[in-house]
């Protein structure tokens, strides 16, 4: 497959509040993470654009930028009636001067208002000129806000970005409805999200925007390599959209990591990386559904649709658990609901049951969590917080003794901001090894799951979530260790390409990235292979 030229339509550079200390913010940083992901061009909009005086701000991005051929500025604009701003016509000249072709827009943060008459004159002079426009989902109340932003503007190209995987039902119908709306997948990680919205026919509205350095490049130029859409959709969503809504302006050259890696290269090229990898996080619907309630919708998140994408990936195995039996709380149901996909997979694939005393008494799950585990393919223990109980108190006990007594492991998400769960059930059942899920969240939360496993060898960190945080897998690594730090991904509520990218494109070495990716999965079940069937084992 020919090189796909990306062109980031959002990435943003200088300081911002309460950022971690080890969390990237410079200039440097962007071009570093370009070159590490083969990204060939990026628009740059800067922080203090918005948290300072706008125009002087953008000015001297335009300035920073101008040596880098490959960076192209996107200035924040507002208003100009309380005269702190150019009017339309001087901004003009601006931006022809300084050939800028998109602008932000932050309504909220900057407290204006995109409905009122007022704003109008700048919003109507956008549209006119056609100039790309770009604004965070943060920026608007609701998505009634932006329903009547592209109804009052239906020629004003707009970029929406941070939209949410949660959001796909505000958000499906008024991309299907208004063609001016774009949107990129930076936190819309929806599974299978790219395909349908391709098949509905609204490929030219995509566009691939990283939000770098806050997140990974590479974990999002993921989602587009491994696609399953034509080739020519893929190079529009990872650059062409963007070049044509920026009337021509591009990336000079293709721009190729020569010395990536090989689980680097088999990604760019869509192909399944050449390592086993064993996925420790995911969740199941019934076979056919495309959702499950709440705030989820999760394109062909049954068995059929999930298998078929892991297997596109290069995942060899990993553990099931439920949707309806975490999120939903029927844990009964949840546990049947593993047993059938389970009667589905390939070889390699095991399951995580669930429980609560919450909906049980004592006396029940007294049987019932022998009888779920009499099915030897059942190694894991999947508590959640929905019940509202943590999971140090004694109503959990007799589930962790027995699962400590035939060394299963636990996944859990905890209920609490700090580790005290971790901490109190590490020590107190040594057999179990507790793997923490969605410790790559930030580089504060990393710090406690290093601070927790530091104190207990059976405590290992997990990384899916959104965010995506840049450079925290590495962070995670360099302060406990490669052999301790396992992939997830949380998937069909997230897809899993985002997730597995942010480790494919990690700057670890690529023994770090096998143990990462796989590896350290098999030490956390080996305890339990002579239970599980050989077919179940990966």
């Amino acid at each position: 497959m020919s090189d796909l030229m990306y062109f980031d339509g959002f990435t943003q550079i200088g300081p911002r509040s309460k950022k971690h200390p080890s969390h990237a913010w410079k200039l440097a940083d962007v071009l570093a993470e370009m070159d590490h992901c083969s990204i060939s061009g990026a628009l740059v909009t800067s922080t203090t654009a918005v948290s300072y005086e706008p125009m002087f701000s953008n000015l001297e991005l335009s300035a920073r930028i101008a040596p880098h051929d490959h960076l192209f500025a996107a200035w924040n604009v507002l208003p100009h009636h309380t005269g702190e701003f150019p009017a339309p016509g001087a901004l003009q000249k601006l931006m022809r001067t300084h050939d800028v072709r998109a602008v932000t827009i932050n309504p909220l943060t900057n407290s204006w208002d995109v409905l009122a008459d007022h704003s109008g004159e700048l919003l109507a002079w956008l549209a006119r000129t056609r100039v790309l426009t770009i604004i965070a989902r943060s920026e608007l109340k609701d998505y009634r806000e932006l329903a009547a932003l592209l109804a009052a503007h239906p020629k004003l190209p707009l970029l929406l970005t941070a939209a949410s995987w949660m959001d796909q039902r505000y958000l499906l119908p008024l991309i299907a409805k208004h063609r001016n709306l774009h949107v990129s997948f930076d936190k819309l990680q929806g599974h299978y999200l790219v395909e349908h919205l391709a098949a509905i026919g609204c490929e030219d509205q995509l566009v691939f925007a990283s939000n770098a350095p806050l997140m990974s490049m590479g974990a999002h130029r993921c989602y587009i390599d491994y696609a399953a859409v034509p080739l020519a959709t893929r190079r529009k969503i990872a650059g062409g959209n963007l070049t044509r809504l920026l009337k021509g302006q591009a990336p000079p050259r293709l721009r190729t990591n020569r010395s990536e890696d090989a689980i680097m290269s088999a990604a760019r090229q869509g192909r399944p990386l050449p390592v086993p990898v064993i996925d420790m996080h995911m969740h199941i619907l019934h076979e056919g559904m495309h959702g499950a309630g709440g705030t989820c919708r999760m394109e062909n998140g049954g068995p059929k649709g999930v298998l078929a994408l892991l297997g596109r990936l290069g995942v060899v195995g990993g553990g099931f658990m439920s949707w309806n039996g975490v999120v939903s709380a029927d844990t009964v149901g949840g546990n049947e609901a593993v047993r059938q996909t389970l009667d589905a997979t390939p070889k390699g694939f095991w399951g995580l049951a669930s429980f609560d005393p919450a909906h049980y008494t004592q006396a029940e799950l007294a049987q019932l969590i022998p009888q779920t585990y009499a099915d030897k393919r059942f190694i894991g223990m999947k508590p959640y917080h929905v019940h509202g109980i943590e999971y140090h108190h004694k109503s959990y006990d007799q589930w962790w003794r027995y699962g400590n007594e035939r060394r299963f492991y636990a996944l859990i998400h905890r209920n609490r901001d700090d580790f005290a769960e971790v901490d109190a059930l590490a020590a107190k059942y040594p057999e179990v090894r507790w793997v923490i899920a969605h410790c790559g969240e930030s580089h504060r939360v990393a710090d406690l799951a290093i601070e927790a496993m530091k104190k207990h060898r059976n405590v290992y960190a997990e990384i899916t979530l959104t965010p995506v945080t840049f450079g925290v897998i590495d962070y995670l690594v360099e302060h406990i260790g490669a052999d301790r730090v396992v992939y997830g991904s949380d998937l069909p509520m997230r897809d899993p390409r985002q997730q597995l990218g942010w480790v494919v494109f990690s700057r670890l070495t690529l023994a770090a990235k096998r143990q990462v990716l796989g590896g350290n999965a098999l030490r956390v079940i080996k305890p339990c292979l002579k239970r599980l069937p050989a077919y179940n084992r990966p």
